[in-house]
């Protein structure tokens, strides 16, 4: 019995040992699993993330060099440094624009069936005028009605819509009135792409080819600044420049430096 007794604290020492090394081993097999899997995650973010970027430089509106509609009246800056050429400087962050271009080819299916006759809906139609190239979302001929989807955030729809995004749905209606078609209004549609159903909001306005000459005038501007090489005031701030446009250059030696303040 004494015997027994003085091996006691022994044994609790040996299986206290044994427990550590079971836990370290497992402990080690788990981080030695989870690198592994770690590098298989990334491998899959990488591939992905590759995939979406070739597959978005592919599309028309990557490989346009046209000033097209969407561009207008937002940064004059910005739209000068394509006119003339420059090369593109910055890696941008594009995840959002690419969902964004998933939700217009979605959208676009979807609402064939709105139209069992297909003789009612121009559907992402390219129009063209006087020098001005643009695709418009949907027309809806009964109703002489231009329509344009925007994607966006829950928190910004509080911005929607802008004066640029206004004059934008203005020189679609512009194009298609030059193109034969009667245009009586012209609508902005912003679909959160993290809301519900309940958050997508509608501004309809009536067509008004004033403002869609505003936004030409806007072009011709800007295009003379580009004949003249004076590149216009950066009117963006540095934190939306740095990730998302191209052509932000914090030197200013060939690029926009934006507002830095």
């Amino acid at each position: 019995m004494n015997l027994k007794c003085s091996l006691t604290p022994i044994v609790i020492i040996a299986i206290g040992v044994g427990e550590d090394l079971c836990a370290k081993t497992l402990s080690g097999i788990t981080t030695a699993k989870k690198q592994k899997f770690d590098g298989h995650l990334m491998d899959i973010q990488k591939m992905l993330s590759g995939a979406l970027t070739a597959h978005d430089n592919q599309k028309d509106r990557s490989l346009q060099v046209e000033i097209g509609p969407s561009q207008i009246g937002d940064c004059r800056r910005r739209v000068y440094h394509q006119i003339i050429g420059t090369p593109k400087l910055n890696q941008t962050e594009s995840l959002a624009a690419i969902l964004g271009t998933f939700i217009h080819a979605g959208v676009a299916e979807a609402i064939k069936r709105e139209d069992p006759f297909k003789d009612n809906f121009l559907i992402e139609q390219e129009f063209e005028f006087d020098g001005l190239k643009g695709h418009c979302d949907l027309y809806i001929k009964d109703e002489r009605h231009v329509v344009d989807w925007k994607t966006t955030k829950i928190k910004s729809l509080r911005f929607f819509p802008s004066e640029q995004q206004k004059m934008q749905v203005q020189l679609y209606g512009w194009l298609l009135s030059n193109n034969g078609y009667e245009v009586d209004k012209v609508s902005l549609v912003a679909i959160a792409r993290d809301g519900a159903f309940s958050d997508i909001k509608v501004h309809t306005e009536a067509f008004d080819p004033e403002i869609a000459q505003r936004g030409l005038q806007w072009l011709v501007e800007v295009k003379q600044n580009a004949i003249e090489l004076l590149p216009p005031a950066p009117e963006k701030m540095v934190q939306f420049c740095a990730p998302y446009c191209s052509y932000y250059d914090p030197t200013g030696a060939t690029g926009c430096p934006s507002i830095q303040r």
